[in-house]
């Protein structure tokens, strides 16, 4: 009987040092989230005291946390990417307004001839056509970013939505002695896609090859595992990130004073990315390739 009681007794000093720890390390863990969150640190919870429960309930905290960091993290980023956005907004904003100010200003304060006033005239018309490309890109992308609309996919023949965006752009590399050749084997190459977006990808990157390039613009198609478009052109200027080219407003010194609002590529990456589709750049003895892939039906 006293050996009975004994036990009982060493069973009631073991249940009751455990649930002791247990409450202890329960009592601690809203002191460490707290700890934790003032620090604004990495800092992951660990237990004193290797108790199943609580270390299940700690995993699960730190998984919490994790999540936690990563979304601080991840806002971060966002936040230093809208303060360098709005600092690009502001300086493409006002450079052309402030050229079309100045050329206003000498057209008032100035005497000069009705040929040199129409001239002064086309300059101010084209700063000004600059201004409303930029402010309608703008309009443009946010829209695109904003909108949670389902994409209405169909069959699409990717090979005559590519071919009506180069006879569209024909007219615009001739007159600068330009060529647009298209390497291509196919005369259809059916995919789920969308018209129009598909439509505004190729003009995107047609129309950045003539902005950014003073050479002929080779276009190659490839269909294999997938359906590769591949834009290659000369590069005017080798200090181009391809890395970071298709971030929003992303430019170099040389493309923005001549006027690029940085949206183009942008605008492509976030069509193509819609439409279940992968695209990145290239560069390789001073030509750039731009690369959209599709896949194949």
């Amino acid at each position: 009987m006293i050996f009975i009681i004994m036990i009982l007794i060493i069973i009631i000093i073991i249940l009751s040092t455990y649930l002791f720890l247990i409450n202890k390390e329960l009592k601690s863990i809203p002191d460490k989230i707290e700890s934790i969150k003032n620090s604004q640190s990495n800092q992951l919870m660990h237990t004193q005291y290797n108790i199943k429960n609580i270390n299940s309930i700690l995993i699960e905290i730190n998984h919490l946390l994790k999540k936690s960091n990563a979304m601080a993290l991840q806002y971060e980023l966002k936040n230093q990417s809208l303060r360098k956005m709005m600092t690009n907004i502001s300086h493409d904003l006002r450079t052309p307004l402030t050229s079309a100010v100045g050329y206003i200003d000498i057209i008032l304060n100035n005497e000069m001839s009705e040929e040199e006033r129409l001239k002064e005239l086309k300059i101010i018309e084209e700063r000004l056509r600059k201004l409303e490309e930029l402010i309608n890109s703008l309009f443009e992308f946010s829209k695109i970013v904003s909108s949670d609309n389902n994409i209405e996919m169909e069959k699409v023949n990717l090979i005559s939505v590519l071919e009506n965006s180069i006879i569209d752009f024909y007219d615009d590399y001739s007159k600068q002695n330009r060529m647009i050749h298209i390497d291509n084997f196919y005369r259809q190459i059916e995919l789920d896609s969308n018209v129009m977006l598909l439509t505004r990808i190729f003009d995107n990157l047609i129309n950045n090859a003539f902005v950014h390039s003073h050479s002929d613009l080779y276009i190659q198609v490839i269909k294999d595992e997938d359906i590769q478009i591949i834009f290659t052109n000369d590069l005017m200027n080798n200090d181009i990130d391809v890395d970071k080219m298709f971030e929003e407003f992303y430019t170099t010194d040389i493309s923005r004073t001549n006027g690029n609002t940085g949206l183009g590529l942008a605008i492509a990456k976030e069509f193509v990315l819609r439409l279940d589709g992968q695209i990145y750049a290239t560069k390789d003895n001073g030509q750039l390739s731009i690369i959209v892939k599709f896949k194949t039906v």
